[in-house]
């Protein structure tokens, strides 16, 4: 499947071909190919496979969801095992692919996650939380690269500020080299840090004029590197605002979404992480236990038996977001929940790690 056309391959109960052919990525083709499969195949009877959702494969989705299609989705790295058992499974081209879809959907259907038509406010929440994971990300990169300029005009500086914090970052907006601090003087960047917002401006202002009676030298290509510092910062403090109002959004959002309310409830669970579950999640009701919820994120232990040798696991696969998610809760909850600080303490009493305890 491409973002300019996909394959479409139909096969009958015995896996005899009735169809195999491209259909662009277009509404009208796409409608098109839909209509020809209905005449071959029986209403109520048909499956469809999909290995790509979300992107290019939206439309597709759609256009069957709306048309009432059963739709499952065929991963593609069971795509890929599953190719390797047929004939010449080391040939790969989006015929042979659709066809493996069709063959492993006719047989295990039954075992697939099956789509359903898309939550309005879930479709929005999925968009935001991504959009969110990426500034945060980007912000990560600023953040490294800031680090390695100060570290070249002002070291001293660099080990003393920690700058994924606001002050520090309005600070070095204003003042990126020894010169400049000293020029401006501690009264009158404490008054324009306070100006500002950031908080204890007196205490950052005073370590800021100390670093820079530390260094007299100017190293090389300093105004050059303190005016990239002074660009990356203030990018990297115009996301910070953007991620608040988007946080802000998403608060309103998961507001309309009743499930916000319950996995709120969860000891860690905070908006953020609550949003990113829904996104990630979606439909809940496609989870017909929490041993199959903990089980998708890879949280649940795997069993090892073969003979008389029986033992369990740390998963080794399993939805990575949702780990995370689930990960990330557990830390928090040490915080907010009195019951999670007692059980990890007394885990860690019982010898467990850090990240064994909680």
């Amino acid at each position: 499947m491409g973002k300019a056309f996909h394959w479409v391959c139909v096969l009958d109960e015995e896996g005899e071909r009735l169809l195999s052919r491209r259909v662009d990525a277009t509404e009208t083709d796409i409608e098109a190919a839909l209509s020809e499969i209905e005449k071959l195949c029986v209403p109520g009877e048909r499956t469809v496979g999909l290995d790509l959702t979300g992107g290019p494969a939206t439309l597709l989705e759609a256009l069957l969801l709306d048309r009432g299609e059963r739709v499952f989705r065929v991963s593609g790295i069971a795509v890929n095992r599953a190719r390797e058992a047929y004939v010449g499974g080391e040939r790969k081209s989006d015929p042979v692919d659709a066809q493996v879809i069709a063959d492993q959907l006719r047989f295990r259907w039954r075992q697939l996650p099956e789509m359903r038509p898309a939550d309005e406010r879930l479709a929005e929440l999925r968009v935001l939380v991504s959009h969110r994971r990426d500034l945060a990300q980007d912000n990560v990169r600023r953040i490294v690269r800031l680090r390695a300029l100060l570290s070249g005009v002002f070291p001293t500086l660099e080990a003393t500020l920690d700058l994924r914090k606001q002050g520090p970052l309005l600070a070095v907006s204003k003042v990126a080299t020894p010169a400049a601090a000293r020029r401006l003087g501690e009264a009158r960047l404490s008054r324009w840090l306070k100006a500002k917002g950031a908080r204890k401006a007196d205490d950052l202002a005073r370590r800021i004029i100390t670093a820079a009676k530390g260094q007299r030298r100017e190293l090389p290509a300093a105004q050059a590197k303190a005016a990239l510092v002074t660009e990356i910062a203030s990018e990297v403090l115009l996301a910070k605002e953007r991620i608040v109002a988007l946080e802000g959004h998403l608060e309103e959002l998961l507001a309309t979404v009743p499930e916000a309310a319950i996995i709120r409830t969860l000891p860690g669970m905070g908006p953020c992480l609550t949003a990113e579950f829904l996104a990630e999640a979606s439909d809940l009701g496609r989870f017909r236990s929490a041993d199959r919820l903990a089980a998708a994120a890879g949280i649940a232990p795997a069993l090892r038996a073969s003979g008389g040798s029986v033992h369990q696991r740390r998963a080794k696969r399993g939805n990575r977001v949702l780990k995370r998610i689930f990960y990330q809760s557990a830390f928090c909850s040490l915080i907010g929940s009195g019951a999670s600080r007692a059980f990890y303490e007394r885990k860690r009493k019982e010898g467990k790690a850090h990240k064994q305890a909680r």
